[in-house]
């Protein structure tokens, strides 16, 4: 885990193992690889994104991590599928100059990708949730969801062209990324070997956060023409 290259930074930020029930506040990397320990290294995971995400009452965590799940299930558990869509989503990331961490997981791939973004709630004057009243009404696709938030299921379907999981849907206080060298339960109950269980770096994040700027500009195309299209539906 130590040769684990990550833009985490600031604590507090929420951790979870197979072990505990639920999530957990940890405050340093020490007390991280202690839980790990004490879960014999299961199903460790640890929020990409730091529990305080608001100030006076204000939002001011951009969305500048992206997690993009592809899972084997969802391919018939066909590798030579699911293989194709690891490398068309990197394919359309190198466009953007985008290298990210990939993990195989036991049970397919996690793509960790840190963004330069800025808070997008805050541009009130594009990204108004009143310019979207029925994506964001009480009912709506996203009402539960912040702007930053759902240009985080955005930019995952963008990069892996509609095919990462349907399940998988991140906001800021669930985006739970997997520690590397730990195993993934799931596998393990299937007979998996510790080694065909272990959660694998194929691909470490070179450190370079690349402007998500032509990517916000598509987001905002993208959210108009799902408003559009509830507008003809209702």
């Amino acid at each position: 885990m130590s040769h684990f290259q990550s833009p985490l930074g600031d604590f507090p930020r929420k951790m979870m193992t197979f072990k505990s029930n639920g999530q957990f506040a940890v405050t340093a990397k020490d007390e991280i690889l202690r839980r790990c320990e004490q879960s014999d290294y299961k199903d460790c995971r640890i929020n990409a994104y730091a529990e305080i995400i608001e100030k006076d009452g204000i939002l001011v965590q951009p969305p500048n991590f992206i997690f993009i799940d592809i899972d084997l299930a969802n391919f018939d558990y066909n590798i030579n599928r699911l293989d194709k869509v690891k490398s068309s989503t990197l394919r359309k990331m190198a466009i953007m100059s985008c290298f990210p961490t990939v993990l195989w997981t036991g049970n397919g791939y996690h793509f960790y990708l840190p963004l330069q973004t800025p808070v997008l709630d805050n541009q009130q004057y594009i990204f108004s949730k009143e310019r979207f009243p029925n994506l964001f009404a009480n009912k709506g696709k996203y009402s539960h969801y912040c702007i930053s938030e759902v240009f985080m299921q955005f930019a995952k379907d963008y990069f892996a062209n509609g095919k990462s999981d349907p399940q998988h849907r991140p906001k800021y206080k669930t985006c739970l990324i997997r520690i590397p060298e730990t195993y993934n339960s799931k596998c393990l109950f299937k007979g998996k070997s510790k080694g065909e269980s272990k959660v694998k770096i194929l691909q470490k994040w070179n450190g370079k956060r690349i402007d998500a700027e032509p990517l916000i500009y598509d987001f905002r195309a993208w959210l108009t023409q799902q408003e559009l299209d509830l507008k003809l539906v209702n």
